[in-house]
Parts: structure tokens; sequence; C-alpha cells
């Protein structure tokens, strides 16, 4: 019996698609569940976020016509996200909702200290230990360097060992440690590391 050589990998920038369906949307709009005390849980954080989502800050990857994962992106002030308030009013109701905006906004700005931020990165669960994290991270280092950037830079949790164990693999290295950064005095935000991966050394 012959085996049949899986479909082959497919990297493909959110914008180019013809019209990303609702599944694709749910699984970005997934991510960021270090804010989940204030975003909420996955199907309210869709509910927030997909219609303002920026395809052109978006990797997906693909096997055949099934999305596998995502890779997200900032740079030039624009990040796979551009909500305003009203998705946080409607939801939470005028009080609460602008203080959750306004948390996000925090959040979001923050990020911007960085050129070239990786947002996130996720592969879903069956499809993990196949090189799709590292494929789509290296289609992310190809989108920062047609935008002018010689790097990328990240935050990861402390905790999370196994995500830091594949961006050193892939070249990241350690910048610093925040062990509480100044959102964290007031509110649970985890403690993260600051990574970055020079470009250059691809040349």
């Amino acid at each position: 019996m012959t085996d049949i050589a899986p479909a082959p990998l497919r990297i493909a920038l959110g914008s180019s698609l013809p019209e990303p369906d609702e599944s694709i949307a749910r699984m970005i709009t997934s991510g960021r569940s270090s804010l989940a005390f204030f975003l909420g849980d996955e199907a309210c954080r869709y509910r927030l976020l997909a219609a303002s989502i920026n395809w052109d800050r978006i990797l997906i990857a693909y096997r055949d016509c099934t999305p596998l994962g995502y890779a997200a992106f900032k740079h030039h002030w624009r990040g796979p996200f551009s909500p305003g308030a009203g998705p946080f009013l409607r939801e939470f109701g005028r009080l609460r909702g602008a203080a959750r905006y306004l948390l996000f906004a925090l959040t979001e700005g923050r990020e911007w200290y960085y050129g070239f931020y990786l947002y996130g990165l996720h592969v879903i669960k069956h499809a993990r230990h196949q090189g799709i994290a590292s494929a789509l991270l290296s289609a992310t280092f190809d989108q920062a360097g047609r935008a002018g950037y010689d790097r990328v830079e990240l935050e990861v949790q402390v905790k999370n060992q196994r995500a830091r164990r594949l961006y050193e693999h892939l070249g990241f290295i350690r910048v610093r440690t925040t062990p509480l950064n100044w959102l964290g005095r007031f509110l649970p935000f985890p403690s993260v590391i600051n990574m970055r991966r020079t470009l250059k050394s691809l040349q």
C-alpha cells in the first residue's frame, strides 16, 4: 500500500483571499486569551473584533482548503484589529464598555513601541508539530522585509515554555523580561519576555 503524501502547505495573506469565511475570523479572534478578563471568552471576542479585522495584517496557513493556523502582525500604526468603541458599548453597556475599550486601546498602544511586531501566532491543535508555525514565521519575516524592517519583535508570556522554545529555535533572542509591566500593577496582565529576531541574518 502506497502512502499518500500530504497536500503542500500554502501561506496566504488574508487580503489576497476572495472572501475569508467566518471560521477563519473565529480562529483569528480567538487569540488574546490573556486579555479575556476584559475582552471576554472566545465568542465575546468574536463579537467585539470580527468586523474590524485588517486582513492585510494576517497570514493564514492552508492545506488543501483547510485553514490550519495564522500569524498576525503590526507595523506602520496598523495591526490586525481596528475596532471602534461601538462593539464594546453594545456588548457591555455604556460605562463598562467604555472602560473595556479604553483598556483595549491601552494594550494596543503599548505595543506600538515596537516597529514590526508579531501580534499573534496560532496553529490548531491537531496540526501542530508539522512545521506550520515555522512556515508562518518565515512568511512573517518576508512581510517585515518587504515593509522595510530589519527585525521582528514579539512578547511571549514567561510561563509559555513551548512558545519560547519555538521562537528561540527560529533565531529570536531575549531582549528583556518585564516581571510586572505598568498595567500589571493594577490588573492581572501576565509577565512577558520581549524577544527579537534580526532579519539581516537571512541575507
